[in-house]
């Protein structure tokens, strides 16, 4: 019985190069080099061991960019015609050294070994060496898992949807060559953040490596280090680097590649002989580089070097197998005293090194693979899919960030060298998310150019520029590939913003840089898994009884106006939505609007004038009435809107056994800047208890989830954040005005303001900033649409300030009359000093009206300062005056301020994309509830 495992893990991937343009380029040979010495050696020996029948698992990581150019005709023709060069230049070396027996053995060596490859490649492989990996695969001595799309480095990337798409990418190839998907997944440069996990769950992917420190700086501490896996709180595992075992093959002073019998990798004839010789086989005939010719062995640290001598560096590879096998099973020895299960010693190492940088690497490797297949050092080699089947049972902890780079973290890929390149690309990052929201559909010239702009972004991002930039090797053809990248991006961009698609030129980018054709640029969405979430997950449609005491007609603030929005988005996506709702004047108690069925509770229940005790007449109106639907078709789920109908929810959710998602808006706390009297007491109590009695929380913000989680201790784990949105067809800026209402006068400069009249809208702050505008724009005039408790002190505060004449309370707006009054306005101002969220400011940004924002609460999250608005400090109507002054003094300013927020709210806050949001919030609460049902 063995006393542990041993995971070893090959890394394969090289920069996508493929220059059509160009047959002569340097930088193709990286991939000609690594085919001969690395890919296509280690296939052979992975078929010598599987002819001796040995039992053997490795586990292969291989790149989408390698996989292409494995697979492209142009590349393999290529690479026969090098292979052609090499072989006449290996044959003109026998000659040469005619007269010196051992170079002249190492000549033969190199030209019967050029041409067994040759063979191999061309008559066995048929060009293509994803052929013997897919049967070796096949076998199950192989474990195949793929990269990222172009082996970005995800912790760099500003947008979630880049790494999702860099993820996907990966995914979808490696399907499209193996017919099932990859168990696991290679992080490019082992570069982690949190929260990546959650986006390789999303694909099904069930595990990841990280470098060593990502595992032992987690929290909690990991129990078993890095010798057991660790799930995440997705139920990702993750496997970490063991370090005894890196260390004896990568350590450049005391790692095996450096012993002295092995091939020194830097004395090649290409630098050492007269370069008219050589120029059959260099690229452009002048250019120096690696013919993989090399005469030499290590032979210490000094220039003076013997002959390599390829039978004694075979047995020294045979050797250090051997001494790697038994170190492992020492360790493992020591390891299982100490632990409660078999361990795991995970060795991850790049393809590259074995054969490449470390010639005998294919023959160490094979030898290894024999040792333990013996039984003699207590080690078994496994895969880490394999090691999971025997223990599903891991520990759940929070990964710490990580990288295998210099530093373990990002220095590698941010340093001065090459930082200069990520205001580039995050520039093209959120510009192709935006390009993807604003065309959800193209077809034509207009897709094809969405999607080659796709593949110029993840061309760009490849994690090798910033590498070869700060390691300084092939820096100009780094920086170039960089610029070609994100210029083409740039300028495709700029074709479809003006309208006018050059298709001549669009051609020759999809020929110079073909990487994915079956690529769709609505991976880059923000709202992508519309495809894969249109009525769950096998097409069900959802019955849901949504509780909310107002509703249109009746509306007192945003909350009606966001069920209404939102309860016919679900509608649009297949969902059964019953919403039971308080009545309303000349109002039918039920009606079908756009596929929501509507249901009042009798006005005949609501009969106190005590409000506390009208609540409660709803929520027993409410139940009763769910009770009436409940004959039917049952439901699967309720979602409360605040507290107001918390305790129908929750009675719901007990009688029936329903999950409950609430939505909370706004809490009593927040709304009055902290609890001062009884009845806030009492209603803040009722807000504690709608919170944790919810199977799922859902915030419109940020700052409202954090509230919530500070306040009444919900979990963070169960608040989703979900923003309010906005439907831009509601809200276009009409000419007519309403007749006999306040209109202002030719060359008057309109500030608007809509929202309830309340102490925390912070109106009072924008009397204050209007006053300290008068004297600097005297044709200023302010326009304050809504109701409220606070109307009359405001307008005593316009009589003290003196603003009569400048300011006009418009009283109540319905959405026509809103839509209207925003038509007027040059600027629209919400200084609220409490805010959860701030529909109002997503209107105005919808109408195309610029907007200044209080920098607090949800209002923080809706506007990017300087970008598509201003924000002001709450309370400071210095400020404020500043940001309005700036607006209406800039007419060029306020148009780029407004047409950028446009876009905002095309892209972000559209109903759809909430609506499936929401789905996935039902989805997750009702799979929780019936868990806990089942564990109860």
């Amino acid at each position: 019985m063995p006393d542990g495992y041993l995971a070893m893990v090959l890394h394969a991937h090289l920069p996508y190069i493929r220059h059509p343009e160009d047959p002569g380029i340097m930088e193709e040979r990286w991939l000609f080099e690594a085919i001969t010495e690395c890919y296509l050696p280690l296939v052979q020996s992975f078929e010598k061991l599987v002819k001796d029948e040995v039992h053997f698992s490795i586990t292969l990581s291989l790149s989408p960019p390698l996989v292409a150019m494995l697979n492209d005709h142009l590349l393999q023709e290529r690479y026969l015609r090098h292979l052609d060069a090499l072989i006449r230049l290996a044959e003109a070396e026998i000659y040469r050294n005619r007269d010196n027996t051992a170079f002249r053995d190492l000549a033969v060596m190199y030209f019967e070994r050029l041409n067994v490859v040759r063979r191999l490649f061309e008559e066995d492989y048929g060009g293509n060496l994803l052929l013997p990996i897919q049967s070796l695969q096949a076998l199950g001595v192989l474990e195949v898992i793929t990269t990222c799309a172009t082996h970005g480095y995800l912790p760099l990337m500003q947008t979630r949807e880049a790494r999702r798409a860099q993820v996907q990418l990966g995914v979808e190839q490696y399907i499209r060559l193996f017919g099932r998907p990859p168990a696991g997944m290679w992080l490019p440069e082992c570069g982690y953040v949190p929260g990546i996990d959650e986006i390789l769950k999303e694909f099904g992917i069930r595990y990841f490596f990280v470098e060593t420190h990502g595992i032992t700086n987690s929290s909690p501490s990991p129990r078993y280090g890095v010798h057991a896996p660790v799930y995440c709180p997705s139920g990702v595992a993750a496997f970490g680097r063991d370090p005894e075992s890196s260390k004896q093959v990568w350590d450049r002073d005391t790692g095996y590649p450096g012993n002295p019998f092995y091939r020194e990798f830097y004395r090649d004839i290409g630098y050492d002989l007269d370069l008219d010789y050589l120029a059959p086989c260099l690229p452009g005939g002048n250019i120096r580089c690696d013919t993989g010719i090399k005469y030499y062995r290590i032979t210490g640290k000094g220039h003076n070097k013997e002959s390599y001598q390829p039978g004694l560096a075979e047995q020294r590879a045979n050797m250090d197998a051997r001494n790697f096998a038994f170190n492992r099973g020492e360790q493992l020895k020591y390891l299982s005293g100490r632990m409660d299960r078999k361990p795991i010693v995970v060795a991850p190492y790049d393809a590259e090194l074995f054969g490449h940088w470390w010639y005998e690497g294919p023959i160490w490797l094979e030898n290894l693979c024999r040792a333990c297949d013996t039984g003699e050092y207590g080690v078994k080699m496994t895969t880490p899919a394999n090691y999971l089947g025997d223990y599903m049972d891991n520990q759940v902890v929070n990964l710490a960030a990580s990288s295998w780079g210099e530093g373990g973290y990002n220095l590698v890929w941010l340093n001065p060298t090459n930082d200069w390149i990520y205001r580039h690309i995050h520039r093209a990052e959120t510009a192709m998310v935006d390009l993807a929201d604003l065309h959800p559909a193209a077809g034509g010239a207009v897709r094809r150019l969405l999607n080659q702009a796709a593949r110029e972004l993840v061309l760009a991002q490849s994690s090798d520029w910033a590498f070869i930039i700060k390691t300084a090797t092939a820096v100009q053809y780094a920086v170039q590939r960089i610029s070609d990248h994100i210029g083409r991006f740039n300028t495709l961009a700029l074709r479809l913003s003006e309208g006018e698609i050059n298709e001549d030129e669009l051609a020759d980018f999809e020929k110079r840089d073909n990487i994915f054709p079956e690529m769709d640029y609505s991976i880059y969405s923000r709202h992508y898994r519309v495809k894969h979430l249109r009525s769950g997950e096998k097409g069900e449609a959802l019955k849901i009884v949504m509780l909310s005491w107002e509703f249109p007609p009746r509306t007192v603030g945003g909350l009606a106006r966001h069920v209404n929005d939102l309860s016919r988005a679900l509608a649009r996506l297949g969902q059964n939505v019953h919403v039971i709702t308080c009545p309303a004047p000349e109002t039918p108690s039920y009606q079908l609007l756009e596929g929501v069925h509507v249901h009042r509770v009798d006005q005949s229940l609501l009969t106190s004038k005590d409000f506390m005790e009208w609540v409660g007449q709803l929520n027993v109106g409410m139940v009763e009435l769910a009770g009436e639907l409940m004959g039917g078709e049952p439901f699967d789920l309720v979602h409360a809107h605040d507290w107001l109908v918390g305790d129908a929810a929750i009675t719901l959710r007990d009688r029936y056994g329903l999950p409950l998602v609430a939505t909370i808006h706004a809490t009593e706390y927040g709304r009055n800047r902290g609890i001062h009297n009884e009845l806030q007491q009492r209603i803040h109590q009722l807000d504690a208890r709608f919170a944790l009695q919810a199977t799922r929380v859902i915030c419109c913000s940020n700052y409202m989830a954090n509230e919530v989680n500070t306040l009444f201790k919900v979990p963070r784990s169960i608040v989703h954040v979900l923003p309010n949105g906005v439907d831009p067809s509601n809200l276009g800026r009409p000419k007519q005005l309403v007749p006999g209402k306040p209109d202002t006068v030719s060359g008057e400069k309109t500030v608007f303001f809509i929202g309830r009249l309340v102490p925390e809208k912070g109106v009072q702050v924008l009397l204050e900033a209007i006053a300290l505008l008068l004297p600097h724009i005297p044709e200023l005039k302010l326009l304050v649409g809504g109701i409220g408790p606070y109307e009359a002190y405001l307008r005593s505060k316009v009589r003290e300030l003196g603003l009569n004449d400048r300011v006009v309370f418009l009283g109540y707006l319905d959405e026509s009359r809103r839509n209207q009054y925003l038509k007027l306005a040059d600027v629209a101002v919400f200084p609220s000093l409490y805010e959860p969220f701030g529909i109002v400011a997503l209107e105005a940004m919808a109408a195309q009206v610029p907007v200044i924002v209080s920098d607090t609460g949800g209002l923080s999250e809706v506007v990017s300062h300087g970008m598509d608005g201003y924000k002001a400090p709450p309370g400071r109507p210095d400020l404020l005056a500043y940001y309005i002054r700036e607006i209406l003094i800039n007419p060029g300013l306020a148009r780029d301020l407004s047409r950028q927020a446009w876009k905002k709210v095309l892209t972000v806050y559209d109903w759809q994309s909430i609506a499936l949001g929401t789905l996935e919030v039902y989805r997750e609460a009702i799979t929780s509830y019936s868990e806990a049902g089942q564990a109860g």
